[in-house]
């Protein structure tokens, strides 16, 4: 699969000067945020782009499916379902609204031949392993699989079987009220032959659309969420597939930042957003009918694909969205010190697979009202707590840069960023200037450095003041009643930091995981994954070695992986369990830098939250889906502003988003960071950034003041450039991206500005 790739850059100081601040006016409060900092004719260009949510006029839907010649089986208090033994398929009938669901009409003229035709409208798909270990698919209606329904009042079991490829397994049809559920038990999986069971998926083509004959979209949770809106068959080379929690790079090979352009180096690339939750949604009319589809078992063996019309081959011109749970994938076995073969793996994937549909109507029918559910799921399951524990009040993140390792020619050094005292120099100016609430955290804090401590060494750097100088620089900062953490980075490591060997994770095929960027000049070109069983010893060890300190756990959400180290094979189901283990017995704070599900209850704040998605040319909108789950529950911060995140179209993305600033900062000069691990930053200067970190507190600030760290519960697009965002406890905000006012009904939203409308009594 093709790759896309963003670019970001640092900032030169000469730049930042162009900061000017700006002043709020009473009442429903505005603040413009292009003033000097970027040009308006670029914000209406790339309001356009699929980096934003489009302006388009909701269609009327009408179901072009029916009933007819199907028989009722399952009926809740909201949907009935349906099915039709001569076709092998099934259709949910919405009681609330009279609309249907299903996959495809195998009466029309689709343009899918036999096999695809069969996919289509299969209950269940089947793909497994051959006598040849090529991977082969089959839906239940072709000749090698027999199904046999055992209907009951609510529910349903289906015993799948083929004698000639000696696989069989259950899996179970529930009605609830308005969700059908899938499941699977995998104690019922037995495979008596030569064939291997390899992937199941349930109604690939379930609420799919014939090119643009439905008005409506897929929502993917892919960054901050993504749209692809259903429209003409393209010629994609493919759709979107992503597994939940990233690729295991234990089973598949580690994937390189490949080179964008020969004139420059790789490390400038970073790899497209990752698959935020394990959900989609599909919308049939926006605000008419709707379902999200959850994944509530086997999230850590499933990926979900979303097609656009076109992708894969250009005679299947449906738009369709489905999750797949894995039980097998190739690997590469080692049979001698220098051969491998690919092979399945031997044991069936321990997966407990699981889907929700859950059907919705009139104003919960779009991706808000998917949010809202999805929330409401999360909480109920404790999976994400009802109120957040952080600040209602305008706040920044400053994580402060203090020691990093510096290559030498004879050997390395470390070389001081920030010590505690200019760290507490840094806060008190920016007091003193108005940002009074921030929220802190010290990177490079450990001896050696950011990039060159010991694994599992919690002691401290005397370059920057120590244990007594870090401490009395917590005691500072929450003596101002502010928050203050320290870095720890307990995923990856460098090869000076552990004994590759030794300490390091194994592959499948009992390599060293390793994953590279293609550049030599790099201090660190390689980085390796830490050993599972160091991994949950560093963690276990925090309440001891680090006690009353927050921490900032870098990486750990970003990636799961399992280990096949000999003596300590770890699973990656076994894996997420030993993490939130010793997770939920670490006493202090945790921040995150990511939003995988199964850590995120444990999160105090998620750093560096993405606000689009990946920008594939079949996504055409981006919207703030994890920001609606997440708001009220977790603070949230923006990407970095000094690390591309900078221009004042930025400052009203975090308005409309509900999220915070974040900065980099140090005190030393950035030459600095030359000969570094650091050196791509660029600029973290804190006297280059100080009037940026002011603007940015102001304008962020005073416009999300007024929410009182509610849930933002209705994100809307009124017109071209132009949202409206509703928070749970009734203030509005306006965002214009336009270079003309816009006049709405709370008043007049100025070019390239905000307006906030509180719920005052």
């Amino acid at each position: 699969m093709s790759k896309c790739r963003n670019i970001s850059a640092g900032l030169t100081a000469a730049v930042i000067s162009a900061c000017v601040l700006l002043s709020s006016a009473a009442g429903p409060s505005s603040g413009s945020a292009n003033d000097g900092f970027g040009s308006g004719n670029i914000y209406e260009y790339e309001v356009l782009s699929n980096r934003h949510t489009q302006y388009v006029e909701a269609g009327r839907a009408v179901s072009y499916l029916t009933t007819e010649g199907y028989e009722e089986k399952l009926s809740g208090s909201a949907i009935s379902l349906f099915y039709s033994s001569e076709e092998e398929t099934i259709r949910v009938l919405d009681k609330r609204t009279g609309y249907i669901w299903g996959c495809v009409d195998e009466n029309s003229e689709s343009g899918l031949n036999k096999k695809w035709e069969s996919r289509a409208n299969s209950v269940c798909y089947i793909t497994y392993f051959d006598r040849k270990n090529s991977l082969v698919g089959e839906g239940l209606s072709e000749n090698n699989f027999t199904s046999d329904y055992k209907w009951g009042k609510d529910s349903a079991k289906c015993s799948v079987s083929s004698r000639r490829l000696g696989i069989s397994f259950d899996f179970t049809l529930t009605v609830e009220e308005d969700s059908l559920i899938f499941s699977v038990d995998d104690a019922s999986i037995e495979e008596t032959g030569a064939c291997r069971l390899a992937e199941i998926s349930f109604v690939n083509f379930f609420g799919s659309v014939y090119e643009d004959s439905v008005p409506g979209y897929v929502l993917v949770p892919d960054g901050s969420g993504a749209l692809i809106r259903f429209g003409k068959a393209g010629k994609y080379s493919s759709g979107y597939e992503r597994d939940v929690y990233g690729n295991d790079p234990a089973i598949e090979p580690a994937v390189s930042l490949n080179n964008l352009n020969g004139n420059r180096t790789d490390d400038f690339a970073t790899e497209e957003h990752t698959l935020t939750f394990p959900v989609w949604g599909v919308v049939h009319g926006e605000g008419q009918n709707a379902f999200l589809a959850t994944v509530d078992g086997g999230a850590e063996y499933s990926h979900i694909s979303a097609i656009p019309a076109g992708a894969e081959t250009a005679t299947v011109k449906y738009t369709r969205a489905y999750a797949t749970f894995i039980y097998r994938r190739l690997y590469d076995k080692r049979v001698s010190n220098s051969k491998t073969v690919s092979l399945p793996q031997e044991n069936l994937n321990d997966v407990g697979a699981e889907i929700t549909y859950k059907f919705l109507e009139s104003e919960d029918a779009d991706y808000s009202g998917m949010a809202r559910k999805y929330r409401e799921k999360l909480i109920s399951e404790k999976l994400l707590p009802a109120n957040a524990a952080g600040c209602a009040e305008a706040s920044v993140f400053l994580n402060i840069m203090g020691s990093e390792v510096k290559e030498g020619l004879l050997s390395n050094s470390i070389v001081r960023l920030t010590d505690a005292a200019e760290a507490k120099e840094i806060l008190k100016d920016l007091s003193a200037s108005g940002v009074t609430s921030y929220n802190a955290v010290f990177s490079g804090w450990t001896s050696g450095g950011y990039s060159g401590f010991g694994y599992n060494d919690f002691s401290f750097e005397r370059k920057v003041g120590g244990e007594n100088g870090i401490s009395g620089l917590k005691e500072y900062i929450e003596d101002s009643g502010n928050k203050f953490s320290l870095t720890l980075r307990p995923v990856y490591v460098n090869e000076d930091q552990v004994n590759i060997n030794r300490e390091t994770a194994l592959n499948a095929t009992t390599d060293i995981i390793k994953q590279s960027v293609p550049n030599n000049t790099l201090m660190y070109p390689d980085k390796y994954l830490i050993r599972h069983s160091l991994l949950t010893e560093c963690l276990e060890a925090l309440n001891k070695k680090l006690s009353g300190y927050d921490i900032f756990c870098e990486d750990i959400a970003e990636i799961c992986y399992s280990d096949y180290t000999v003596g300590e094979e770890t699973s990656r189901k076994e894996a997420m369990e030993n993490i939130t283990a010793a997770m939920s017995g670490i006493k202090s704070g945790i921040m995150l830098d990511s939003t995988n599900l199964y850590l995120l209850r444990f999160a105090s704040g998620i750093v560096n939250i993405p606000v689009s998605c990946s920008q594939y040319v079949y996504e055409t909108d981006s919207v703030p889906f994890v920001q609606m789950v997440l708001r009220g529950s977790v603070d949230y911060y923006a990407p970095y502003s000094n690390q591309g995140f900078y221009s004042d179209a930025s400052v009203l993305k975090m308005i409309e988003y509900g999220a915070w600033p974040s900065f980099m900062l140090m005190a030393a000069d950035n030459f600095e960071l030359y000969n570094t691990p650091l050196e791509n930053y660029f600029s973290l200067n804190y006297d280059n950034w100080k009037e940026r970190i002011i603007y940015a507190f102001d304008k962020v600030g005073g416009a999300l003041a007024a929410t009182d760290g509610t849930a933002l519960v209705s994100h809307t697009v009124v017109s071209e450039g132009v949202y409206r965002t509703e928070y749970e406890n009734g203030c509005v905000i306006w965002v214009n991206y336009m270079n003309s006012d816009f006049s709405g009904p709370d008043g007049i939203v100025g070019a390239n500005n905000y307006l906030v409308k509180e719920n005052k009594p």
